[in-house]
Parts: structure tokens; sequence; C-alpha cells
């Protein structure tokens, strides 16, 4: 359970909640695809039990085409007449397949992805992908984009990416429900075992915890990078992991929906969720006209409203405006004290 205290760090909202029950087992990794289907976006609830309205076919056919942004695009993308964007599946609440066993995507990701590209006039192509490799296709121009739940980092900006901000998140510890381990904060974690999914922020927050630790004399974790979501899961329930950590949003999640509430619970640490940032479009910081073209989109759908209902339906937490590479200033504000 969540209070509303644990998102005191963030502006204008109390919580996270639950928003839809996937059996990772059946999802997977899933195979590729490229959809341009129709949201599905499901009905939430707040802490308060009232329903946020969801994002709807109508919603997204309502949205009016600027074509002065399409204009913008770079001219490789024009001819094409399609952006390709990359996104690690599932990843739930921000992507995920539906029916779990489908190559249809779905979630905050997809949701904002296909309202841009019809505020642009322009298809958007969203392919399942390995984090990983997701981001080394941006750099090496095999791709144009990628909205997957990730933070815009410093790190990551120094590796060559920008990102235009749209929402923010932390990390947190799932644990088996009854938290056998009794894990209760990060020094909990200390000469034990941890999940995560490689190439996230969570991997590097580990690895820093570890420097942290020998500082204070402590045993180091053995960081187990996995592929994605689904292993990290499994490492966790097969008693591989004592924890895993992961996107806040995400943990809520799979706690909440993973067969009904009873395998996995988030551990109640008044100090998370750590490590706030925001989540931004990652885009090759060397692709300038894309970079303006997805910022402009974004701020004309935060003008017009779209943008909102798309965050009110899945609960996450708005931005006021559209802002590049802001996430390094905003994680520095807030950042998680050594323990």
């Amino acid at each position: 359970m969540r209070s509303s205290s644990r998102w005191g760090l963030f502006p204008g909202v109390a919580a996270l909640v639950a928003v839809i029950a996937l059996g990772f087992a059946a999802a997977g990794c899933g195979s590729s695809s490229s959809s341009t289907s129709s949201p599905a976006a499901t009905p939430t609830s707040s802490a308060s039990g009232t329903a946020a309205a969801p994002w709807t076919a109508a919603d997204l056919a309502a949205i009016q085409t600027d074509s002065s942004l399409k204009a913008m695009l770079p001219a490789n993308i024009q001819s094409a007449g399609a952006i390709k964007c990359l996104s690690d599946i599932p990843y739930p609440p921000w992507e995920y397949f539906d029916p779990a066993t489908s190559t249809n995507p779905a979630g905050l990701d997809f949701d904002l992805s296909q309202a841009l590209a019809k505020k642009i006039g322009i298809t958007i192509n969203f392919v399942d992908s390995p984090f990983d490799a997701g981001l080394l296709a941006i750099k090496g121009g095999k791709a144009d984009i990628m909205m997957s739940g990730m933070y815009d980092s410093a790190e990551r900006q120094t590796a060559g990416y920008s990102f235009v901000d749209y929402t923010f998140d932390g990390t947190a510890m799932l644990v088996p429900k009854g938290n056998p381990q009794k894990i209760t904060n990060l020094d909990s974690l200390a000469g034990k075992t941890v999940a995560c999914e490689s190439g996230t922020t969570q991997q590097a927050f580990l690895a820093d915890q570890n420097k942290q630790f020998a500082s204070a004399g402590k045993a180091a974790m053995q960081i187990l990078s996995l592929p994605g979501q689904p292993e990290a899961l499994l490492a966790v329930k097969s008693n591989r992991a004592v924890a895993d950590l992961t996107d806040f949003s995400t943990a809520t999640n799979i706690a909440e929906t993973t067969n009904n509430g009873a395998t996995f619970e988030v551990v109640k640490d008044p100090a998370a969720p750590y490590a706030p940032q925001m989540d931004g479009i990652a885009v090759s910081a060397k692709n300038t006209q894309l970079i303006d073209t997805m910022q402009k989109a974004l701020q004309a759908l935060i003008d017009d409203g779209s943008y909102q209902k798309i965050i009110a339906a899945w609960a996450f937490v708005p931005v006021t405006s559209a802002t590049v590479n802001a996430g390094p200033a905003y994680a520095k504000s807030h950042a998680t004290p050594a323990p």
C-alpha cells in the first residue's frame, strides 16, 4: 500500500495507483511489434477510490494536427513517413502487451506516443526492443526515439542522448509477499543479492550504493542484472534475489496486480521513492531537429489538454511544460541522502 507522504517529493500528486492486471509469465519480453492501433487505457483508481477518466480512441481522434510540426522533422523522417519509437516491453504501467499473449502495445508511453503522432501528423511505430539495444539503436541511427520509462540522467546525456521530459518517477524495492527477508531500507540489502534490469538507472544506483556500503564498512550487494523485468521478477519469486529494484510506478503496479496482490509487495521505507528523477523521450543529442519537434509537439499537447488527460488516465505525475534535459538538475535537488 502507498501513502500520500511518499510522493511528497513530487509536485502536484498524492500517489500512483494500480492500473493494469498483467500476466508477466505469459507476456515475457514479447516479439517486436510496430503498431498504431487505438489506445485502450484502463480507468485507474486513486487512493480515495475515485476513478480517473480513461484515454480513449475518441480522445486521440480529437487531437488537432499541427502541420507546422511535421515540416520541422528531419528530411529522412519526412521521407520515411514515420518515426520509429523503441520501447522495452513489458514494463507496466509504462508499456505492456494487451492482451499479454499478443503484440498489441498499451500503456502510458504508447498512448503518449500516439498522441504525439496525431499532433505532428505522422505515424509513430511503437516497437519492442531490449533496453540497452534500444539506446544503441538510437545512437546508431537505426531508430529515432525511445519511450520506455527512461530517466533523463546526466550519465545518459553525457553518453550522447537528449531527453524531452514528460513525467517523474523514482526507485522502489519489490520483495516477495510477506517480505520474508525483512527488508526495510537500503541498508537491509548489504551482503545480499539484489535484482534489477540491465542498463537501467537502478543498476547504476545499486553500484553507487555498493560504494557507500564499502565506505561504511558494510558487505557489498551482489547485483544480479537481468535482460528484462520478467526475469528480475522471476529471480525474486525463486529466491535468487531478495529484492528487485525498479521504478516506483512499476513496483507498485506489479505488487497490486500480480496474482491479485498475493505475490509481491513494495518495501514500506519512508525514504522511498529513492532518487526521484524525470523521465523523458530519448533522442540522439545530434538529432536537434527531432528534439525540437518532439518538444514542441509535447508542449502543444500540454496546451490543448490532451497530455493532462493521458497522464491522469495512467495516474502519473504531470509536468507543467515540455522541457529538454531538465532531469539532472531535478535529480540533484531531490537526491536520496547517503545511509
